[in-house]
């Protein structure tokens, strides 16, 4: 089968390539001309220049394929005004959207995020698919935009567009290039990161998301969306198996939600208006960890049947491929 990634660079795509070649498809990837092709090295696969912005290179990176898998979705790069996120990242969508509707696409994958799970009713502990999104901060330019691609996408598959999305919860391993939850591995690894905020998480070895989006590809019902998550735990304990992996001291000094979000806010007006450049750590990545939660993933698992292999396995690789590519010392 000949199948478009979207997003091949990153390290979800990456790990989706080659979960794809081991399964034995032929494999396009849609790539910037100015991407960084580390995490593609030495993998057998077509190339395609072009981005999610430009509508002509989206379709014909679509043309001959049976099979779309979105991995690329909008990230807005700093804090900027929810609607122009919204309007660049429903721009993108609307060019996949069109791009995917070609004879040969027989299938869709997007992948959305876990913040688009909204909250469970009261008595109930953990979250799932048909919990509504329902933000906490409507003015933060990542929940707002990701939750507009999302419904945009559902709404494409009530038309007959044939379209299921996926929902990876945090995902640790291999090929995390940019660093993405990566960084939290490094700071803890490097031991710059003293504090945390407590909250609840749920954590999966990226090379079973990627199997889980084949599976989704493959037995994924039109218009549904799927949590793809294992382990319900929460920060102060994902941090200590990190510490422990990586043989230093696990994070101590648990810092309140309301305390971090001023800090972050605060530091996003000083780094704007005293060093003009965007802060390192924006306000709306700080609101993100409000959304988190852990969830019920059982209809993924019952309907995907996709593996759950143990989180420590995911972060030993991580570190393993930090130290080979030079973001560590070995």
């Amino acid at each position: 089968m000949r199948v478009l990634v979207l997003g091949a660079t990153g390290q979800l795509g990456s790990n989706l390539v080659r979960a794809l070649l081991a399964k034995g498809d032929q494999v396009r990837a849609l790539v910037r001309p100015t991407s960084h092709l580390r995490t593609l090295a030495g993998q057998d696969i077509e190339r395609v220049t072009g981005d999610l912005g430009d509508a002509a290179s989206l379709a014909r990176a679509c043309d001959g394929v049976q099979v779309v898998y979105h991995t690329a979705g909008y990230y807005p790069p700093y804090t900027i005004p929810v609607d122009m996120a919204t309007a660049q990242a429903l721009a993108e969508t609307r060019n996949l959207l069109t791009a995917v509707r070609r004879p040969s696409v027989q299938r869709l994958v997007f992948t959305s995020t876990l913040t688009t799970i909204g909250f469970p009713q009261e008595g109930t502990r953990l979250a799932n698919e048909d919990c509504p999104f329902r933000p906490l901060f409507p003015h933060n330019p990542y929940l707002m935009s990701k939750a507009a691609m999302e419904k945009a996408v559902l709404d494409a598959a009530k038309g007959g567009l044939p379209a299921v999305v996926v929902n990876p919860t945090a995902f640790y391993g291999p090929y995390d290039s940019k660093p993405t939850s990566g960084t939290q591995i490094l700071m803890i690894a490097r031991r710059l990161m003293p504090a945390y905020i407590q909250a609840p998480v749920n954590a999966i070895d990226v090379r079973d998301v990627a199997v889980g989006m084949i599976k989704a590809a493959e037995r994924g019902r039109t218009g549904e969306r799927y949590i793809l998550g294992n382990w319900n735990t929460t920060q102060k304990e994902l941090n200590a198996l990190i510490a422990r992996v990586a043989g230093v001291m696990a994070p101590m000094v648990p810092v309140p939600f309301s305390l971090a979000r001023y800090g972050s806010k605060l530091g996003e007006w000083a780094f704007r208006t005293i060093l003009r450049r965007p802060a390192p750590v924006p306000g709306f990545f700080v609101e993100m960890l409000k959304h988190m939660q852990q969830y019920d993933c059982s209809k993924a698992i019952r309907e995907l049947d996709y593996p759950r292999n143990p989180v420590e396995s995911a972060i030993r690789d991580a570190l393993s491929w930090f130290k080979q590519n030079g973001y560590l010392r070995a």
